[in-house]
């Protein structure tokens, strides 16, 4: 296999990536534990065990050589050896029917222990996402301090800023929050979840081409107004937040006085000023892709909401999704 130059990483996509290859890894698991499958802890042990037994197993009966492959075929025998055919059993083991589930497992979905292991992915993406921003925000503030700082780097310091808050306010969020009392049932809503939290990080893997200085003013003061009002939005739902459809508590002032998903809103306003400032047309695509994941969010949302709260049918009807439409 070629060797990697560690120099070149984007350590942001390499951690995405390992916390991808590791949800999707320990799937089988999280399924079992999330349905009550009374043979959940075998499933689990299997689970761990299997990397290194498959893989052996695997190489045993078919010897592949790892020298001189490329990346994409070293990575795909990566692959094979983690979720091979041992995990497509486990994955079926975990979907068969659970006609008595294991009421200790239900029990313990609803502890706060519980809900704060399945947040801890997000806490460490978000705790370095506002590490990783810190060194830009520094600089920035130097060139402010000295008395150089134009117009753009003012706007982009704020920007910045707000982006390093929001972080911050999520992690503190998804540690304090209540636990749920109505979650979705499904993996298409999962799945729309952490599609549209986290495709617009792939718009920054895209060639940024030349623009001209109103424009990156503008992109920039996009990202910032967006980077504010998700930080007050977030402010308001407080220990309600959740990045997958679930009800803690239902927030109907503030900003949610105004509009049903101020967050998305906000949100959405970053996605624009984040595609203005890539390769086109790719990054309009991926742009659009991700705000109309956002709208699917907003349904499934009101779906579980209005389940968990009688008096979400009354406040929908005062409020409008997005604040004018």
């Amino acid at each position: 296999m070629q060797q990697l130059d560690w120099s070149r990483v984007d350590y942001g996509i390499l951690l995405l990536l390992i916390l991808l290859c590791l949800y999707l890894y320990f799937l089988p698991s999280l399924l079992a534990f999330q349905r009550g499958h009374r043979r959940f802890w075998p499933i689990l042990g299997l689970n761990i065990l299997l990397a290194p037994v498959q893989s052996t197993l695997l190489q045993f009966l078919s010897p592949i050589p790892m020298t001189g492959l490329s990346t994409a075929e070293g990575l795909w025998v990566s692959f094979l050896y983690l979720m091979g055919p041992g995990w497509v059993a486990l994955l079926v083991w975990a979907l068969r029917p659970v006609p008595s589930p294991n009421p200790r497992l239900i029990a313990f979905r609803g502890t706060k222990l519980a809900d704060t292991l399945a947040a801890l992915p997000l806490v460490i993406w978000f705790v370095f996402s506002a590490v990783a921003l810190r060194p830009h925000l520094v600089s920035d503030g130097t060139l402010i301090g000295h008395g150089t700082a134009s117009l753009l780097v003012w706007l982009r310091f704020f920007s910045l800023l707000f982006s390093i808050l929001f972080c911050l306010l999520t992690v503190w969020t998804l540690l304090a929050r209540e636990t749920a009392v109505k979650r979705i049932g499904g993996a298409l809503p999962r799945i729309c979840a952490v599609a549209g939290t986290f495709l617009g990080v792939g718009i920054l893997r895209l060639p940024v081409p030349q623009l001209s200085l109103p424009m990156q003013a503008l992109c920039v003061l996009l990202t910032g107004l967006g980077s504010l009002g998700s930080f007050v939005a977030l402010w308001k739902l407080g220990r309600s937040f959740s990045i997958v459809p679930e009800a803690r508590r239902l927030v109907t002032s503030g900003p949610y006085g105004w509009a049903r998903h101020p967050l998305y809103v906000a949100e959405i306003v970053t996605v624009l000023g984040l595609s203005l400032q890539y390769q086109q047309p790719w990054a309009a695509l991926m742009g659009a892709v991700v705000i109309a994941l956002q709208v699917v969010r907003t349904m499934f949302e009101a779906q579980v909401l209005t389940e968990a709260f009688p008096e979400y049918a009354d406040y929908r009807k005062r409020v409008k999704r997005f604040g004018i439409v």
